[in-house]
């Protein structure tokens, strides 16, 4: 696997954003999280949830990657949420958090909230996570289109996130993969801002995935993003041609 990443503060004062990407001898595991909450309790929660899943993580090998993710995704939840109720200063804190666990001829995703995760076959980008927000809840049920979802005012307005129930739910799921295929995390800075075909364009016409990950970045803030901006980009380099 070959991972490039990029964070930036964009127009915020702080980065919420915290990210993960392994080395060759770690787990192949990688994580987004946008943190939310006042002061530095957003930037707080999604450095914890982070840390949380790779502390759960450690010597897990044995768990199935589904098993895995799930379990994590719970401890993590558990990890922020404890925080919160033991500081004032850290009340109603929370984070979005998506994660991949990667295999030579298979990938496994788990994702809270509004941070996204996608797949580039080579030709088509296609976004697999689901957005845990009141926005997607009124385009599943009608009353808007996907279209009027990008501009609405409560557009970021999470139903689900880590840290602020004393449960929560991720949503899990598996995917082939083959040799070529690029798989991208990203926080809804970025997604929030740079169209899926314009993301889809952007990585379909670079060779190096450092480039991607600085047109993405460079197209959001010129795309007017208000927000803090991470992405995520994997390749496979061993699966199946």
């Amino acid at each position: 696997m070959i991972f490039a990443h990029r964070t930036d503060i964009g127009r915020r004062k702080t980065n919420q954003d915290f990210f993960h990407v392994p080395d060759e001898k770690e787990m192949q595991l990688a994580i987004v999280a946008d943190g939310m909450g006042g002061h530095r309790a957003g930037e707080v929660a999604s450095r914890k949830a982070v840390e949380a899943m790779l502390e759960y993580s450690e010597g897990k090998q044995a768990l199935s990657p589904r098993e895995l993710l799930e379990h994590a995704v719970s401890y993590a939840n558990r990890s922020v949420f404890e925080l919160a109720c033991s500081d004032e200063e850290y009340a109603g804190m929370g984070t979005t958090i998506v994660a991949a666990y990667f295999e030579n001829e298979s990938f496994t995703f788990a994702n809270v909230g509004d941070s996204r995760l996608y797949h580039f076959s080579g030709e088509r980008l296609t976004q697999l996570s689901s957005d845990h927000s009141l926005v997607e809840e009124l385009v599943q049920s009608g009353v808007i289109t996907r279209r009027q979802a990008e501009g609405h005012p409560q557009r970021n307005i999470l139903t689900r996130a880590v840290g602020c129930t004393h449960f929560v739910s991720a949503d899990i799921g598996t995917v082939r993969w083959k040799r070529g295929d690029i798989v991208m995390l990203c926080s809804d800075g970025l997604h929030g801002s740079v169209s899926e075909e314009e993301m889809e364009r952007i990585i379909a016409s670079n060779e190096n995935l450092l480039d991607s990950c600085d047109e993405l970045t460079e197209t959001a803030l010129e795309n007017g993003s208000s927000d803090n901006i991470t992405v995520v980009l994997v390749k496979n380099t061993g699966g199946a041609a």
